[in-house]
């Protein structure tokens, strides 16, 4: 695999099989791992962002390798996991049922259905913080270094709570026009509104 790395040449077109960059890495034999998490059941304003993991993987093929500080960091290895089918069905399924209270405003004013559909949506999220905190612990047991590709803000909050857990004390930097401090946000418990507050509170 290191081979293939040192062979690889920056300045061609990537191959159909390439991986994420065009690199030949794959996730056993890269030193980074990118965890793709096609998710965007709660996002307020409009869905789209779980198509991200998705079009990143095919911009990267037009990304230039060269780096004037670093020399070539990819040799080290870059690779993205499949994209999980699992998560995908989640996400149809959570933002079918997140539709109608998001046009409602999170007002849910007693309706059963709306009730009963913010409790799929919430637990689905559940599910998919802990599919990506699995993700995570696993390829960090393997020595990786972990990045997580949305998919809405609430995408990090599996790997942030492993890596809180590994590393007390742990700090973030977060860039963003919002503060994201939202507590449940339209009634969702993991929004992607919600991410910072969801962090320092749980």
């Amino acid at each position: 695999a290191q081979a293939a790395l040192l062979r690889f040449d920056p300045g061609a077109a990537a191959s159909d099989d390439a991986g994420i960059f065009g690199l030949p890495s794959t996730p056993d034999d890269a030193r980074v791992v990118l965890v793709p998490v096609p998710w965007d059941a709660t996002t307020s304003y409009r869905a789209g962002t779980s198509a991200g993991p998705s079009a990143i993987f095919q911009a990267s093929m037009q990304v230039d390798l060269f780096d004037r500080e670093n020399g070539r960091p990819y040799e080290a290895g870059i690779a993205m996991l499949p994209i999980s089918e699992e998560v995908v069905a989640w996400n149809a399924a959570a933002r079918a049922s997140a539709e109608p209270i998001i046009e409602a405003g999170g007002r849910l004013d007693g309706d059963p259905a709306l009730e009963a559909a913010l409790e799929e949506v919430n637990a689905a999220s559940e599910r998919v913080n802990a599919w990506v905190r699995a993700r995570v612990a696993e390829n960090l047991d393997r020595g990786k270094i972990v990045g997580v590709v949305g998919g809405d803000h609430s995408v990090p909050f599996g790997a942030i709570a492993e890596l809180a857990e590994r590393h007390p004390g742990l700090g973030i930097l977060h860039i963003d026009a919002h503060a994201d401090l939202r507590d449940a946000y339209e009634g969702f418990a993991f929004s992607h509104a919600s991410i910072m507050h969801n962090v320092t509170t749980r």
